[in-house]
């Protein structure tokens, strides 16, 4: 039985290393210290978000309806998963403030109210 890799040491939460590979045809084994890519050390739920992002092909409207979470929701977790890769999130802050004027333009001509505005504000 094959079980995931596991992305954090289960004692202290320290990086892992794999140091054997075995082919599951022959049962040859390669022993070193080998490196795992960013992608392997994603916990679960990032991993599952990250298939959803490939399968919606990073439509966010279409990952909000595949993940039933609303726009900011899932906005947080791809800027989780930016960072999670070791990436600089150079664009968080100017979605956030686009975001924001968004609602208040919404806000601004009746198309929602203040109490919902307050809501999708807070959210971000």
């Amino acid at each position: 039985m094959s079980y995931p890799i596991p992305a954090k040491c289960p004692t202290c939460e320290g990086k892992l290393n794999v140091t054997e590979l075995r082919c599951n045809n022959c049962q040859t084994k390669i022993s070193g210290d080998f490196y795992l890519d960013e992608l392997f050390q994603l916990n679960y739920e990032q991993q599952q978000f990250l298939k959803i992002f490939i399968k919606t092909r990073g439509n966010i409207k279409n990952m909000e309806k595949e993940l039933e979470m609303s726009y900011p929701t899932v906005r947080n977790k791809l800027n989780e998963l930016i960072k999670s890769l070791g990436y600089e999130d150079d664009f968080a802050e100017e979605e956030q403030q686009e975001k924001r004027r968004e609602i208040l333009d919404q806000l601004e001509a009746g198309e929602i109210e203040a109490v919902e505005a307050a809501q999708k504000l807070k959210e971000i």
